[in-house]
C-alpha cells in the first residue's frame, strides 16, 4: 500500500512578509502612473511618478547638504512623497480646480494601518511634508519642483518652446535658497555639457577598435 503523501497547505493567515510584499508591489504602481502634466506640454518626453521621485530624491539630498538640513529626513521625504498617488492618483493642476482635494495625509496613514507599518514613521514624515512648515519639508517641495524643471528644460531643449513659461514659473515656486541658484542654473545649462568634457578628455588618449 502506498503511502500518501502529506501536503502542507499554506496558511491563511497573513504574515508580516506577506504585508510587506503588498506594500513593495503597491509602491512599484508608481512606475506606471505618467505625470499628469504632461498632456498639456504636448511633448514627446515621457516620465512616470517613480522616475520623478527617484531623481527629485537625488536632488533633495543635494539641496540638504547646501542647506545644511537634515539628509535623512529629507531622503525619505522625497522617496514617500508622491505614495498617496498609487491610490489618489495623480492629478495636474487643471485637474485640481474641478475636483476635490486629495486627502493625501489620510492616505498615507490608511497605508501605514493597512501594512501595520506604524513604527516606520510614515505618516509623521508626510505630515511634516505636507505642512512645509520645517526646512526639511522646503527642502523635500524644492526637490520635487527642481525635478519638474528638469524635466520642463528636456522639453525645451526639444524645441518647445511651451515649456519656457512653465519654467519661468516653476522657478518662481521655490523657497530655499540653494534651490533658487539651482534653478537658475538649470534653467541656463546644456545638459550635454557634462559628457561633452569627459570625451574631450579621453577621446585623444583612446584608441578605437
Amino acid at each position: 500500500m502506498k503511502k500518501k503523501k502529506i501536503i502542507k497547505k499554506k496558511s491563511s493567515k497573513e504574515t508580516a512578509i506577506d504585508r510587506l510584499v503588498d506594500f513593495l508591489w503597491e509602491w512599484r504602481i508608481l512606475k506606471y502612473i505618467p505625470r499628469a502634466s504632461m498632456p498639456y506640454l504636448k511633448d514627446t518626453v515621457r516620465e512616470n511618478v517613480a522616475e520623478h521621485s527617484f531623481y527629485a530624491t537625488i536632488i533633495g539630498w543635494i539641496l540638504a547638504q547646501a542647506e545644511k538640513a537634515d539628509e535623512n529626513k529629507v531622503i525619505k521625504m522625497c522617496l514617500l512623497h508622491d505614495l498617496a498617488e498609487a491610490r489618489g492618483g495623480e492629478r495636474n493642476l487643471l485637474n485640481k480646480f474641478y475636483s476635490q482635494p486629495l486627502n493625501e495625509p489620510s492616505i498615507i496613514r490608511e497605508i501605514t494601518r493597512n501594512y501595520k507599518m506604524q513604527g516606520v514613521g510614515f505618516d509623521k514624515l508626510f505630515d511634516e511634508f505636507f505642512q512645509e512648515k520645517t526646512l526639511e519639508a522646503k527642502i523635500a517641495r524644492d526637490a520635487d519642483i527642481l525635478e519638474e524643471m528638469v524635466y520642463e528644460k528636456e522639453c525645451f531643449d526639444k524645441g518647445n518652446k511651451k515649456a519656457a513659461k512653465w519654467l519661468a514659473v516653476s522657478l518662481h515656486r521655490l523657497k530655499t535658497k540653494s534651490a533658487k541658484e539651482l534653478g537658475e542654473r538649470i534653467v541656463e545649462s546644456d545638459a550635454d555639457k557634462w559628457w561633452v568634457e569627459i570625451a574631450r578628455q579621453y577621446i585623444l588618449h583612446t584608441k578605437f577598435l
